[in-house]
């Protein structure tokens, strides 16, 4: 998958190394705990997702340098407690913060997911907590056309978690829109 800016390929074995570097920024792990063996079982269930599902994480790599920039796609969440459990997720290295391309992988993400899998929902989730990074998630989230939906608490008692979604009726929607503009 292309973008204007970005090569998503999917997710390879290789891209545990590139993980890990990732997520050795405080910035970027958001206050989440995440433990060398926890971000080994992140990379080798986004390599089984593209097996199982045909979709999962994307690597995300800038076309202009080549550069492994983060992660980016659709993540099924097995132990989220709602019934649509397709995220479509967003993680860069802090230097490529701020120039829209979370959300143009996050829009690349969602007509993958609708257009090519049919999927019916789509969700999105970060910590409610108004940590910057937290808010730079939910903007991306909104300019997707994901809209919010509820908090909740999901894998900590201690921090609640907002989420967004978006369904495929409403993505036809904005298709249609964006045609007729």
């Amino acid at each position: 998958m292309e973008t204007n800016r970005l090569l998503l390929r999917p997710w390879r074995e290789e891209d545990g190394v590139e993980l890990q570097r990732l997520f050795n920024d405080p910035a970027v792990r958001g206050g989440r705990n995440l433990p060398p063996d926890r971000i080994a079982k992140l990379a080798e269930g986004s390599l089984r997702q593209w097996r199982v599902n045909g979709f999962g994480p994307w690597a995300a790599i800038d076309k202009t340098t080549g550069s492994w920039i983060g992660r980016i796609g659709l993540d099924e969440l097995d132990d989220w407690p709602g019934v649509d459990k397709i995220e479509v997720g967003f993680e860069l290295h802090r230097a490529w913060w701020g120039r829209g391309l979370a959300t143009e992988g996050a829009v690349a993400a969602l007509e993958f997911g609708f257009a090519q899998h049919g999927l019916q929902r789509i969700i999105s989730i970060t910590a409610a907590a108004p940590a910057a990074a937290h808010a730079a998630a939910r903007r991306v989230m909104e300019k997707a056309g994901l809209t919010y939906r509820g908090t909740r608490y999901w894998m900590n008692p201690d921090v609640p978690v907002v989420w967004y979604a978006m369904d495929r009726s409403a993505w036809k929607a904005s298709k249609s829109a964006a045609h007729t503009l």
